[in-house]
């Protein structure tokens, strides 16, 4: 395989094709938006995250806007749905299942995804800050409304599948509910990077659960 030198000679870069060196600035915009606020990411700090030369931007994005809209469209919502599926498995509540053993476990899953969220803050407050950045900026406006709506949906599609495998049935619809678990994470995250205080995450994730249960019924 051909390589080049970078960075004085110092580094070795393998020849990307432009889908990979898209795929790369994507995920290093992401983490550098986790590290230094949507601000700080700029094409020069992505590229050496990257470990590519700035040069070579332009090959794969032809703007940093461009980059953007495609952290929030591709990086973020998988993100999210990695996340979602590692705190939402599937529980057994056993031949008799009841509310009390439902909100246990509701419970156990935000404290599953606070947990994850102490290990690597930076990826949710990335999510939030992008989504107040697109806000402010009219050209990223509707891409930021998208990326919401996707994480919607798949909080949606992580609903119906704990509905399909412990036979609860949601009595409302989960494109309704699914907003209402993104919000919750969201003020999770806001709260305990702001304050890193357990006692009131704590108290949010059981208000939390408490309002989850009412829209459940067992079949």
């Amino acid at each position: 395989m051909r390589r080049r030198m970078w960075a004085k000679g110092l580094t070795v870069v393998p020849r990307m094709s432009v889908e990979q060196r898209r795929s790369a600035l994507i995920e290093s915009a992401y983490r550098v938006i986790a590290d230094h606020g949507v601000e700080g990411a700029t094409t020069r700090r992505i590229c050496a995250h990257a470990g590519m030369p700035l040069a070579s931007f332009h090959y794969a994005f032809e703007s940093r806007t461009a980059l953007l809209c495609a952290v929030m469209e591709q990086a973020v919502p998988l993100d999210i749905e990695r996340m979602l599926h590692s705190v939402m498995p599937a529980a057994d509540f056993g031949p008799n299942p009841d509310v009390d053993a439902l909100k246990a476990n509701i419970v156990r899953q935000f404290h599953a995804f606070v947990d994850l969220l102490k290990a690597d803050p930076g990826r949710m407050q990335a999510t939030i800050a992008l989504g107040i950045y697109a806000h402010n900026h009219p050209e990223l406006q509707q891409v930021g409304k998208v990326m919401y709506e996707q994480l919607y949906r798949v909080a949606s599609f992580g609903l119906q599948e704990t509905a399909e495998l412990t036979g609860l049935t949601w009595n409302r619809p989960t494109e309704e509910i699914g907003p209402f678990i993104i919000a919750a994470t969201n003020s999770i995250t806001l709260i305990y990077l702001s304050t890193g205080d357990d006692k009131v995450v704590d108290s949010i994730i059981t208000a939390v659960a408490d309002q989850l249960v009412n829209y459940v019924t067992f079949d």
